[in-house]
Order: structure tokens, then C-alpha cells, then sequence
């Protein structure tokens, strides 16, 4: 029953029903959007923006026209209902444990005449998977979104999703893969994570490692398509495939990585067994050692081509598409720059290297065009707008910034 004030929200050409924080509150009472009975989160309309140009993207690049999809905490349901109403061919199966969010789904189902397309479930997220995975009844996409750490959800998901399937995964706990909580890291994602400037790139790397490690332990793989990052989250896109060969090839793919707190240089070595040495070979200071990860592409090239073609088709179906446009800018050119190499793991922030060298910091476009120019790969990246992506050494970063600002 649904016993609380609601409002109308329009995402994408969906009207959805979702609680009415403002008529909800208190006016003595100190209240969130998280405390309402189901939690409606305005602030990640890009995420789901981005989930439903995904989809989109993925299916012309598999030549689909008709995809079985699931989400099992779907909270207010609003992604999954987009889904059902604004992208045709697919059957939508709608899940939340809170009884609250069960009875809002159905009636939001109802409102949009829905029903043919949609069906809703109240079951714990791994039993749901589990259930259809046992009948052979997997899903052709699965996004998972929860609140707080995925990595309870990894081995179900893994066995749910299907051959060809695209998985989505969003993860908010970046305190834990950031290094702030090392041992909750190591404990849900059997990753030693950096606590460092380069640690949102560092989270995504470790998302990906645990969950193509949950697929490995299933028979499958996973290839990233898409992965980007805010301030409090990241997401993960991942085209899965059926292969033990190719299971044990994308184990090969994890590894560790080294930042050195004092000038900055950044390693990466792969291997399941760490042997990066805790001394920095450019200034002897002790580095920061974190893994296993991911040590592959984040991106990959023909995806990006079906995506950026939906960016440019479709200005009127995402409410945030000028931010979707100027993330996917930065994004292109990060997959650009490593089109030609296996992967430039990590950044370098310009602005804190500035303040080391007691200097004024550069414009970035600066520094790139002056590493590319010396025969270096050099691109900004969307992980951390004060940072470039580059092969070049750190000790070359270092004169380069110092030539800048003669």
C-alpha cells in the first residue's frame, strides 16, 4: 500500500511516480531523499541516461531487436521503466525487496500501460538471478544498482546473464575502493585498493577485476565497453561472452599497480602475484601498491562509434545530455590515446605536481600539446579534470611543466 505523499518526475519522455520528499518532511526534522520510503535520487539522472544509450548502443552493435532485461534493486523502478517505455523490443523484469518500492512499480506499470512489457517481482536480488539462472532463463542485460557495494551480487549475476549479454553495474561505495577502508576493499573485492589521486580510475579497475573474476569462476568472460566516473560513483559496461579459453585470457589482464606519493611515477605490472618493488626506481620514497585489478582497455573503440551515434541522434531523449556530451568528449579521447598501446593505467594531476615543484600550474592544453609534440601520447581524461593520461615519463611531465612556466 502505498501510504506516503508522491510526484510526478519526467526522465527521458517517461512520467514516473516518486515519493514527494518535500511534502513528506518535516520542517523540525532534519530529512534526506534516502529516508523516504523509496529513495528517488534526481542527482543520477546521468547515470541512467547514460544506462539507457548504452542499451541502445549495444543493441544496434549486436543487430537485436528484442532483449529480455533485468533489474533487481530497482528502487523506484524509473530506469526499468524507461526502459519498458522509450526502447522497443524488450521484455522488462522489474524487482525490489522493499515492499514500498513493489507497490509504486506495479502502479507506475499501470499509469503507463505497461503491463504487456513488464513484469514486477518482490525477492531478494540473488534469489531472483538465481531462480532464473536454474531454469536456463538468463537475461540478456542485466543492471545491477545498488545501494552501496555490487560485490554481493557478482557470482549471481555472473551466472544469470547470458551469452552476448551486456551487464551494468553501478557501485557507490568509493570510500572502500578508493583506499579510505583498504581492509573492507581486500574483504568484498579481494583487492588491496591506493589511497591516491589516481584512485577513481583505480576503483573502476577494481570493479571490473572482481566481476570478470566472478565471470572467469562461471565459464565466461567479459570485454568492458563503456565505463565513466563521478564524484560519488562509477559505472561498468560489460559485453559478456561464454569461453573458458577466453575466461583465462582476461585473467591475464589483472595485475598491480605502484603510485608513488613523492614524485608521482606510476607502474603497472601484470601478474596474480604482485612483484612491483615497494621502492620507487625514480626517487627511492615507498610507493603505494594496490591490486589485483584490472590492468586492460576501458573502452572499447566500436562500441564507442554505436554510443557517440546515439549522443548525436537523441538531444531530446536525456535531460543531461550536454553533460553526457562533454563526458563522452573526454572519454573519446582517452580510448583514442590508448588505441595504439595496450592501456595507460592511471593519471597525472597537474595541478598537484605544480604545487610540488612550488610553480604556477600550466594550462592543460599546454602540457599535452608539449608532450605530443615530443613524440609522447597525451590526452585529458574524464576521471579527473585537473589530470592527463600519457606514456611519458614522470620526470618528463615534471621539465614539461617547468619549461611552461618559465
Amino acid at each position: 500500500m502505498i501510504n506516503y505523499p508522491l510526484a510526478l518526475v519526467k526522465e527521458g519522455i517517461t512520467p514516473v511516480l516518486v515519493p514527494d520528499v518535500d511534502a513528506i518532511k518535516k520542517p523540525t526534522t532534519t530529512f534526506a531523499p534516502k529516508d523516504a520510503p523509496v529513495f528517488y535520487n534526481k542527482e543520477m539522472e546521468l547515470n541512467r541516461d547514460f544506462a539507457l544509450a548504452c542499451l541502445r548502443a549495444y543493441l544496434k552493435s549486436q543487430q537485436a531487436t528484442r532483449f529480455r532485461y533485468c533489474e533487481p534493486m530497482a528502487g523506484t523502478g524509473i530506469r526499468s521503466l524507461r526502459v519498458a517505455n522509450e526502447v522497443p523490443g524488450g521484455k522488462v523484469l522489474i524487482n525490489d525487496i522493499n515492499p514500498f518500492a513493489f507497490a509504486l512499480i506495479k502502479k507506475n506499470v499501470r499509469r503507463l500501460k505497461l503491463r504487456q512489457r513488464v513484469s514486477v517481482c518482490r525477492k531478494e536480488a540473488n534469489t531472483l538471478l538465481l531462480e532464473f539462472a536454474s531454469r536456463g532463463r538468463g537475461f540478456q542485460v542485466i543492471d545491477l544498482d545498488p545501494f552501496g557495494s555490487p560485490a554481493p551480487f557478482l557470482d549471481a549475476v555472473a551466472q544469470a546473464i547470458e551469452k552476448k549479454g551486456l551487464l551494468a553495474i553501478t557501485s557507490t561505495d568509493m570510500a572502500t575502493k578508493c583506499g579510505v577502508y583498504p581492509q573492507a576493499c581486500v574483504r568484498k573485492y579481494a583487492s588491496r585498493p591506493i589511497h591516491s589521486s589516481i584512485g577513481h580510475e583505480l576503483a573502476v579497475r577494481i570493479l571490473l577485476g572482481s566481476t570478470i573474476t566472478a565471470l572467469a569462476r562461471h565459464g565466461k568472460t567479459g570485454v568492458p565497453f563503456f565505463v565513466h566516473s563521478t564524484a560519488h560513483y562509477i559505472r561498468i559496461y560489460v559485453l559478456v561472452e561464454k569461453s573458458i579459453t577466453k575466461a583465462k585470457e582476461a585473467m591475464g589482464e589483472l595485475g598491480f599497480v605502484s603510485h608513488c606519493p613523492q614524485c608521482f611515477a606510476i607502474e603497472s605490472r601484470k601478474g596474480i602475484v604482485n612483484s612491483l618493488k615497494t621502492t620507487c626506481p625514480n626517487c627511492s620514497a615507498r610507493r603505494l601498491i594496490g591490486g589485483p585489478l584490472w590492468l586492460g582497455k576501458l573502452f572499447h573503440e566500436e562500441f564507442l562509434t554505436f554510443l557517440e551515434k546515439e549522443l548525436i541522434s537523441s538531444n531530446s531523449v536525456y535531460g543531461s545530455i550536454k553533460k553526457m556530451k562533454k563526458m563522452f568528449s573526454l572519454i573519446q579521447d582517452e580510448a583514442q590515446a590508448n588505441a595504439s598501446l595496450q592501456a595507460l593505467i592511471g593519471y597525472y594531476d597537474i595541478h598537484q605536481i605544480s604545487d610540488k615543484l612550488n610553480v604556477p600550474s600550466p594550462a592543460l592544453k599546454v602540457v599535452t600539446t608539449a608532450l605530443q609534440k615530443a613524440g609522447y601520447i597525451a590526452t585529458r581524461t574524464h576521471f579527473r579534470l585537473n589530470a592527463i593520461k600519457t606514456d611519458a615519463p614522470v620526470n618528463k611531465i615534471v621539465s614539461t611543466i617547468k619549461d611552461a612556466t618559465k
